[in-house]
């Protein structure tokens, strides 16, 4: 079975680093899921000079799909998507064992989601509409990478 790659969520944290797997973690990509693709165009521009790659996936399943196949340093993740969920991804990425730092982004957030959030590994969650150059911000800061 391949060994999947951990980002560290900041220079002093710990992280089972595999050779083999820095050159692709440290390349710097992010995944955008959102059946609103203007959420990943938007992080495109202040995300460039730092030579971070966005992939973005409208659904689950196809989020799922990006996320076996490659390494992210970072998930952005929209809770309520077209015809799927954000769940299914987070349920995904535990089943799988991949470890990413994940932002939500969503436009309601009931106490009840919340505390299902807490137990994935949701880092933050930010209301929608979002700014994009805070959110391209805090995604280089939870991939490690200085802006």
């Amino acid at each position: 079975m391949a060994r999947k790659c951990i980002a560290p969520l900041s220079a002093s944290q710990a992280a089972p680093w595999h050779p083999s797997c820095v050159a692709e973690v440290m390349a710097g990509a992010i995944l955008v899921v959102d059946d609103d693709v203007a959420l990943a165009d938007s992080l495109r521009e202040p995300l460039a000079s730092e030579d971070v790659q966005i992939e973005s996936a409208v659904d689950a399943p196809s989020a799922c799909v990006l996320l076996d196949g490659r390494t992210f340093c970072g998930l952005v993740l929209d809770l309520v998507l077209d015809d799927s969920s954000g769940f299914e991804v987070l349920r995904h990425l535990k089943k799988q064992g991949i470890t990413i730092p994940t932002i939500v982004v969503t436009q309601k957030l009931p106490s009840y989601v919340r505390e299902m959030l807490a137990e994935e590994q949701v880092k933050l969650v930010f209301p929608k509409p979002v700014e994009a150059r805070l959110l391209g911000a805090v995604v280089l800061g939870l991939c490690g990478i200085a802006n």
